[in-house]
């Protein structure tokens, strides 16, 4: 059976305002290799008959140079409050067994998967969004706007077209960190809010 999710993302990584990754390949990263997650927070979903609606997710990796220079080393983690039946899916989708735009990009750049942990997740969405991965990961965001209070947003990035997302905004995500012990650990201020709707 085809799945289908829609919800909100939070991408964060290891460089400065703004993330070089997202505009294609021969942009190099602050440090020469990347750090970086994409924080999911499904409102309405379903795969194989089971309801993914309300779980949480993170895609998380490293990559010794750039994001599309590819060999990364990465993980999935998911909130921790979902049945079996909601990982089995969650982590087929998030691995790119079980196609669509993370199988994809996953393919492309992904060459070792860890092994899924299952972790309290938590997430305070607005315009100043706090989030914690288990003992792992932090995020402190603040969405960029203007005077008049507008978002600041990217359109038409080449990374977007992979992820299949129309528009994001920009976060300031100072004071963000991640401590995965089989990954390099890392802290970063550059960050993009979206919406995403998926399916395969």
């Amino acid at each position: 059976m085809a799945w289908h999710m829609t919800g909100q993302l939070h991408e964060l990584c290891s460089c400065q305002l703004w993330c070089p990754c997202w505009l294609g390949p021969d942009i190099a990263p602050d440090q020469g290799w990347c750090g970086g997650a994409i924080l999911l927070e499904i409102a309405q979903g379903a795969s194989e008959g089971v309801d993914l609606s309300g779980c949480k997710a993170v895609w998380t990796g490293y990559w010794p140079a750039s994001f599309w220079a590819g060999n990364g080393t990465a993980r999935v983690y998911i909130d921790a409050a979902t049945t079996p039946d909601q990982r089995r899916e969650l982590e087929a989708i998030f691995t790119g067994k079980k196609g669509g735009p993370l199988a994809v990009v996953a393919s492309a750049v992904i060459t070792t998967w860890l092994p899924t942990h299952y972790t309290p997740i938590t997430i305070q969405w607005g315009e100043h969004t706090s989030a914690t991965i288990g003992s792992v990961g932090e995020v402190h965001s603040r969405r960029l706007q203007n005077d008049a209070g507008q978002p600041t947003t990217v359109q038409g990035a080449a990374a977007m077209a992979a992820f299949q997302l129309e528009r994001a905004e920009l976060a300031y995500t100072a004071g963000s960190h991640w401590r995965d012990p089989d990954l390099q650990p890392w802290e970063g201020s550059s960050g993009t809010k979206s919406t995403f709707d998926w399916q395969a």
